[in-house]
């Protein structure tokens, strides 16, 4: 390199390495450490805390940013805590949503409640489980499970909706031709 022609510097700076133990890659590799070890440190204390899914994601892909094996032990439990807040976050929401229909249908009484929105929220259900399971949670999780289930109650209360608003209008029919 000492010889070489520097007026193409891009090509000059591409043809030389430092060697493994200089000091200033062995002091860059223990920084990169320290960052990543604080960045771990952060994410499980963040989880500790109670910080949502998204914020421990993120704070996650930083830690794996500044070079943290992902078989860190912080990070593991990390992601243990993250898989867990994804799984409630789905359960809680899809429980809150049953409690939705729920009040809607008996807002409707004695009149069945409308056809549909009990499938949208299903819909919903189902995609906010399959997003859990593509970031990390795992199919088998209970709360999951739980989640489906209700996503099937769901499906079958609209079912049973249509039937009913389906004969009302058999009813209201015949009523009709009587008259």
């Amino acid at each position: 390199p000492v010889d070489a022609n520097k007026s193409d510097f891009r090509s000059f700076a591409s043809s030389f390495k430092l060697p493994a133990k200089h000091l200033a890659l062995v002091r860059l590799r223990g920084l990169a450490e320290e960052a990543g070890e604080w960045w771990a440190e952060a994410c499980l204390d963040q989880a500790g805390k109670g910080a949502r899914h998204a914020q421990l994601r993120r704070l996650f892909d930083v830690a794996i940013g500044t070079g943290v094996d992902q078989d860190h032990p912080k990070l593991l439990r990390a992601v243990k805590i993250i898989n867990d807040r994804l799984a409630e976050r789905v359960i809680q929401e899809a429980q809150e949503k049953q409690e939705a229909d729920t009040a809607m249908a008996e807002r409707c009484a004695p009149d069945p409640p409308p056809v549909g929105p009990a499938s949208v929220m299903a819909d919903k259900i189902e995609a906010a489980v399959q997003e859990a399971v593509a970031e990390g949670v795992p199919e088998n999780d209970s709360r999951l499970k739980d989640a489906i289930a209700i996503c099937k109650a769901l499906r079958q209360a609209d079912g049973e909706r249509k039937r009913l608003n389906n004969r009302q209008k058999r009813l209201e029919e015949k009523a009709a031709k009587e008259k």
